[in-house]
């Protein structure tokens, strides 16, 4: 089993929010992580725009970072290029998706094709989970607490 994490989730291990103590559990197993490379500058861009908002000190954005560097050293990062690109436009045009939201979902059902292994994705953007579901992926909101065998 592989618990992929778009941004929307992987946010909530270095900033408190609702269903932070759900993905904190999650990296701490030995379930095997898997997130896309756009995972890293997003969660990156997230907490600093929270810094500078002043949500977060200078000293927690430096152990924020550092913790978000060890954790990718663990996590296994799926490069985007030609598979899941291939799927980009047609997920777009089925579930009318942002950009990132499309690239994290063509990775995630990717990762399932080549893997052969069974894909949670997780996130915590209810259009995307609705998408993920329409996809035959299982999907978990960390928010809402359990594993989901597609939506509810």
């Amino acid at each position: 089993m592989i618990y992929y994490l778009d941004s929307s989730a992987l946010v909530k291990r270095y900033v408190a929010e609702s269903g932070s103590a759900r993905i904190t559990e999650l990296v701490a197993s030995d379930e095997n992580i898997a997130v896309s490379w756009l995972a890293m500058p997003e969660t990156l861009a997230a907490v600093v725009r929270r810094a500078k908002g002043g949500s977060i000190s200078v000293e927690d954005l430096a152990s924020i970072k550092a913790q978000l560097h060890r954790d990718l050293q663990r996590f296994t990062i799926v490069e985007v290029s030609g598979a899941p690109v291939e799927r980009i436009e047609t997920l777009i045009d089925r579930h009318a998706l942002r950009g990132a939201d499309s690239i994290h979902l063509a990775t995630a059902l990717w990762l399932k094709k080549v893997t052969k292994t069974p894909v949670i994705f997780v996130a915590s953007d209810h259009e995307l989970l609705t998408a993920a579901h329409a996809e035959r992926l299982k999907t978990l909101d960390p928010s809402e607490g359990g594993k989901k065998d597609g939506r509810k």
